[in-house]
Protein backbone atom coordinates (compact mmCIF):
# COMPACT_ATOMS: atom_id res chain seq x y z
CA UNK A 1 0.00 0.00 0.00
CA UNK A 2 1.39 3.39 -1.00
CA UNK A 3 1.99 5.78 1.85
CA UNK A 4 3.88 8.92 2.78
CA UNK A 5 5.62 9.45 6.10
CA UNK A 6 6.82 12.89 7.17
CA UNK A 7 8.75 13.06 10.42
CA UNK A 8 8.05 16.14 12.53
CA UNK A 9 10.61 18.93 12.45
CA UNK A 10 10.10 19.08 16.21
CA UNK A 11 12.64 16.82 17.88
CA UNK A 12 11.12 13.82 19.68
CA UNK A 13 7.55 14.74 18.67
CA UNK A 14 5.15 12.15 20.11
CA UNK A 15 1.99 13.10 18.19
CA UNK A 16 1.20 11.43 14.86
CA UNK A 17 -1.61 12.18 12.42
CA UNK A 18 -2.71 9.29 10.17
CA UNK A 19 -4.40 10.60 7.02
CA UNK A 20 -7.00 9.02 4.71
CA UNK A 21 -8.05 10.89 1.55
CA UNK A 22 -11.43 10.98 -0.18
CA UNK A 23 -12.45 9.23 -3.42
CA UNK A 24 -10.09 10.13 -6.25
CA UNK A 25 -7.51 11.52 -3.85
CA UNK A 26 -3.95 10.67 -3.01
CA UNK A 27 -1.64 10.66 -0.02
CA UNK A 28 -0.80 14.37 -0.33
CA UNK A 29 -4.41 15.63 -0.28
CA UNK A 30 -4.81 16.22 3.46
CA UNK A 31 -1.36 17.62 4.27
CA UNK A 32 -2.78 21.14 4.60
CA UNK A 33 -5.48 19.82 6.92
CA UNK A 34 -2.83 18.07 9.02
CA UNK A 35 -0.72 21.22 9.23
CA UNK A 36 -3.73 23.22 10.42
CA UNK A 37 -4.71 20.62 13.02
CA UNK A 38 -1.18 20.19 14.41
CA UNK A 39 1.87 21.48 12.56
CA UNK A 40 4.18 19.70 15.03
CA UNK A 41 2.93 16.16 14.43
CA UNK A 42 4.50 13.31 12.51
CA UNK A 43 2.38 12.46 9.47
CA UNK A 44 1.52 9.06 8.03
CA UNK A 45 -0.70 9.32 4.97
CA UNK A 46 -2.13 6.44 2.92
CA UNK A 47 -3.31 6.10 -0.65
CA UNK A 48 -6.23 3.71 -1.15
CA UNK A 49 -5.46 0.48 -3.03
CA UNK A 50 -8.86 0.18 -4.73
CA UNK A 51 -9.27 1.59 -8.25
CA UNK A 52 -12.74 2.80 -9.21
CA UNK A 53 -12.71 4.03 -12.81
CA UNK A 54 -9.26 5.50 -12.34
CA UNK A 55 -10.00 6.95 -8.91
CA UNK A 56 -8.29 5.74 -5.75
CA UNK A 57 -10.51 4.53 -2.90
CA UNK A 58 -9.97 2.61 0.33
CA UNK A 59 -12.66 -0.01 -0.39
CA UNK A 60 -15.05 -0.99 -3.18
CA UNK A 61 -18.68 0.01 -3.35
CA UNK A 62 -21.63 -1.53 -5.15
CA UNK A 63 -23.27 1.84 -5.81
CA UNK A 64 -22.86 5.44 -4.66
CA UNK A 65 -24.74 4.64 -1.44
CA UNK A 66 -23.91 0.95 -0.95
CA UNK A 67 -20.60 -0.46 0.27
CA UNK A 68 -19.04 -3.74 -0.76
CA UNK A 69 -18.93 -5.12 2.78
CA UNK A 70 -16.36 -7.82 2.00
CA UNK A 71 -14.05 -5.20 0.51
CA UNK A 72 -14.54 -2.89 3.49
CA UNK A 73 -13.44 -5.66 5.87
CA UNK A 74 -10.58 -6.93 3.71
CA UNK A 75 -9.11 -3.50 3.01
CA UNK A 76 -9.74 -2.23 6.54
CA UNK A 77 -7.97 -5.20 8.12
CA UNK A 78 -5.09 -4.79 5.68
CA UNK A 79 -4.69 -1.11 6.61
CA UNK A 80 -4.82 -1.94 10.32
CA UNK A 81 -1.98 -4.43 9.87
CA UNK A 82 -0.02 -1.88 7.85
CA UNK A 83 -0.41 0.78 10.56
CA UNK A 84 0.99 -1.66 13.12
CA UNK A 85 3.91 -2.53 10.85
CA UNK A 86 4.71 1.09 10.03
CA UNK A 87 4.51 2.14 13.67
CA UNK A 88 7.48 -0.16 14.26
CA UNK A 89 9.32 0.91 11.09
CA UNK A 90 8.95 4.63 11.83
CA UNK A 91 8.99 4.29 15.61
CA UNK A 92 5.78 6.10 16.49
CA UNK A 93 3.29 5.29 19.25
CA UNK A 94 -0.16 4.32 17.93
CA UNK A 95 -1.72 5.27 21.27
CA UNK A 96 -0.65 8.88 20.59
CA UNK A 97 -1.90 8.88 16.99
CA UNK A 98 -5.05 10.52 15.63
CA UNK A 99 -6.86 9.55 12.42
CA UNK A 100 -7.80 12.35 10.02
CA UNK A 101 -10.12 11.21 7.25
CA UNK A 102 -12.30 12.81 4.60
CA UNK A 103 -15.31 11.18 2.89
CA UNK A 104 -14.21 7.67 1.80
CA UNK A 105 -11.15 8.10 4.01
CA UNK A 106 -13.35 9.02 6.97
CA UNK A 107 -15.37 5.87 6.37
CA UNK A 108 -12.37 3.54 6.39
CA UNK A 109 -11.17 5.32 9.54
CA UNK A 110 -14.59 4.70 11.08
CA UNK A 111 -14.22 1.00 10.26
CA UNK A 112 -10.82 0.97 11.97
CA UNK A 113 -12.21 2.68 15.06
CA UNK A 114 -15.17 0.34 15.32
CA UNK A 115 -13.37 -2.90 14.49
CA UNK A 116 -9.57 -2.85 14.53
CA UNK A 117 -8.77 -2.19 18.19
CA UNK A 118 -5.67 -0.14 17.37
CA UNK A 119 -6.03 2.02 20.47
CA UNK A 120 -5.51 5.40 18.78
CA UNK A 121 -5.89 8.61 20.77
CA UNK A 122 -8.68 9.95 18.60
CA UNK A 123 -10.01 10.78 15.15
CA UNK A 124 -11.22 13.71 13.08
CA UNK A 125 -13.67 12.37 10.51
CA UNK A 126 -14.94 14.84 7.90
CA UNK A 127 -18.14 14.06 5.94
CA UNK A 128 -18.40 10.44 7.05
CA UNK A 129 -21.19 7.97 6.31
CA UNK A 130 -20.53 4.56 7.86
CA UNK A 131 -23.01 2.36 5.97
CA UNK A 132 -22.14 -0.94 7.58
CA UNK A 133 -23.31 -3.16 10.42
CA UNK A 134 -19.76 -4.32 11.13
CA UNK A 135 -18.92 -3.29 14.68
CA UNK A 136 -16.40 -5.22 16.77
CA UNK A 137 -16.44 -5.95 20.48
CA UNK A 138 -13.58 -3.70 21.60
CA UNK A 139 -14.28 -0.45 23.43
CA UNK A 140 -13.10 3.10 22.77
CA UNK A 141 -12.79 4.52 26.27
CA UNK A 142 -10.72 7.73 26.45
CA UNK A 143 -10.93 8.12 22.67
CA UNK A 144 -11.71 11.65 21.45
CA UNK A 145 -13.57 11.92 18.14
CA UNK A 146 -14.63 14.92 16.08
CA UNK A 147 -17.19 14.46 13.31
CA UNK A 148 -17.72 17.35 10.89
CA UNK A 149 -20.62 17.49 8.46
CA UNK A 150 -22.23 19.91 6.03
CA UNK A 151 -25.89 20.82 6.37
CA UNK A 152 -26.15 20.87 2.55
CA UNK A 153 -24.19 17.64 2.05
CA UNK A 154 -26.25 15.05 0.14
CA UNK A 155 -23.31 12.66 -0.35
CA UNK A 156 -22.75 12.06 3.37
CA UNK A 157 -25.59 13.64 5.28
CA UNK A 158 -25.47 15.26 8.69
CA UNK A 159 -27.89 12.57 9.85
CA UNK A 160 -25.35 9.88 8.97
CA UNK A 161 -22.76 11.66 11.12
CA UNK A 162 -25.15 11.49 14.07
CA UNK A 163 -25.76 7.79 13.38
CA UNK A 164 -22.00 7.21 13.50
CA UNK A 165 -21.80 9.34 16.65
CA UNK A 166 -24.20 6.98 18.39
CA UNK A 167 -22.25 3.89 17.29
CA UNK A 168 -19.00 5.36 18.57
CA UNK A 169 -20.55 6.53 21.85
CA UNK A 170 -21.96 3.05 22.40
CA UNK A 171 -18.34 1.88 22.46
CA UNK A 172 -17.37 4.49 25.05
CA UNK A 173 -15.87 7.20 22.82
CA UNK A 174 -16.23 10.90 23.56
CA UNK A 175 -17.75 12.27 20.33
CA UNK A 176 -18.33 15.85 19.18
CA UNK A 177 -20.26 16.78 16.01
CA UNK A 178 -19.70 20.12 14.29
CA UNK A 179 -22.01 21.22 11.48
CA UNK A 180 -21.24 23.75 8.76
CA UNK A 181 -23.56 25.36 6.22
CA UNK A 182 -21.63 23.78 3.35
CA UNK A 183 -21.95 20.70 1.17
CA UNK A 184 -19.45 17.84 0.76
CA UNK A 185 -16.30 19.94 0.44
CA UNK A 186 -13.93 20.60 3.34
CA UNK A 187 -14.55 24.12 4.62
CA UNK A 188 -12.11 26.47 6.41
CA UNK A 189 -14.44 26.31 9.42
CA UNK A 190 -13.85 22.55 9.68
CA UNK A 191 -10.10 23.08 9.74
CA UNK A 192 -10.43 25.63 12.53
CA UNK A 193 -12.74 23.31 14.47
CA UNK A 194 -10.16 20.54 14.05
CA UNK A 195 -7.37 22.77 15.34
CA UNK A 196 -9.36 23.82 18.41
CA UNK A 197 -10.53 20.26 19.08
CA UNK A 198 -6.98 18.89 18.85
CA UNK A 199 -5.38 21.36 21.27
CA UNK A 200 -6.35 19.51 24.50
CA UNK A 201 -5.34 16.21 22.87
CA UNK A 202 -1.88 17.62 22.17
CA UNK A 203 -1.64 18.86 25.76
CA UNK A 204 -2.72 15.46 27.08
CA UNK A 205 -0.09 13.64 25.00
CA UNK A 206 2.66 16.00 26.12
CA UNK A 207 1.57 15.83 29.76
CA UNK A 208 1.67 12.04 29.60
CA UNK A 209 5.16 12.18 28.13
CA UNK A 210 6.39 14.36 31.02
CA UNK A 211 5.32 11.67 33.48
CA UNK A 212 7.40 8.98 31.82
Amino acid sequence: MKHLYIKSRKENAKETLILFHGTGGRETDLLEVATTVNSDANILSFRGDVDENGQSRFFKRLSVKEYDQDSLKEEGDKIAAEIKRLSIEYNFDISKAVFVGYSNGANIAAYLLLNAGLGVKGAMLMHSAYRSEMIGKGMLFDTEILLTAGAQDVTATAGESYTLKKALENKGANVTVKLTDGAHEISPMELMEGHIWYMPIKKSIRDEDKLL
